[in-house]
């Protein structure tokens, strides 16, 4: 690579990161001097940071896992000690592409790409009342999406192994890029189009 190309490639990085990595909290402070001005057990002051910062430790220091196998929805027990063991206790959330989550999703589930789920408009669909069920299709994702929502604040939980373990069975690229396997599931119900 050219020194040259190189160069306009960082300059690039620059004006597009810098916004971000530099933006500043509602009293005109930047959200990093704030972290790294902190010493520990101070409290931290009130602002977007502090209410990150309080959802981040309760999301880090609560249930762990935050995941939810698919047969617990599907084994006919409602458990009244467990609020997490319908699917109409949740708000699903599939994850996938608009394509994929066209050849079947959980039904009444709510498709908001990846990529878009941290978007305002779609932050606005989400409840705070209700715990999220984030689908993708083998989990992955969908627990990065988890500690984004715990993050700021959502009842956020992952499906384990994602649809993936709900359909009876599906193609998955798991051991190499170019060869898929079939994986199987619980064959539960899904919704088409």
């Amino acid at each position: 690579m050219s020194k040259k190309l190189l160069a306009v490639l960082m300059l690039m990085l620059f004006v597009v990161v810098s916004p971000v990595a530099f933006a500043e909290d509602d009293d005109g402070e930047r959200v990093g001097d704030v972290a790294c001005k902190m010493k520990a057990h101070t409290p931290i002051k009130p602002g977007h940071f502090a209410i990150i910062a309080k959802h981040a430790d309760e999301y880090l220091s609560g249930v762990a896992g935050r995941t939810i196998f698919a047969s617990v929805f599907n084994d006919g027990i409602n458990d009244f000690d467990n609020p997490y063991d319908d699917l109409s206790d949740f708000f699903v959330l599939d994850i996938r592409s608009a394509v994929d989550f066209g050849k079947g999703h959980i039904e009444g589930a709510v498709n908001v790409p990846f990529a878009l789920i941290a978007k305002p408009e779609n932050l606005a669909l989400y409840p705070i009342d209700k715990p999220i069920l984030v689908v993708c299709y083998t989990g992955h994702t969908a627990s990065v999406a988890t500690g984004i929502l715990n993050t700021l604040g959502y009842d956020t939980w992952t499906l384990r192994f994602g649809m993936a373990s709900w359909a009876a069975s599906s193609s998955q690229k798991i051991y190499s890029p170019s060869n898929s396997q079939t994986i199987y599931g619980g064959g539960y119900p899904v919704q088409l189009p």
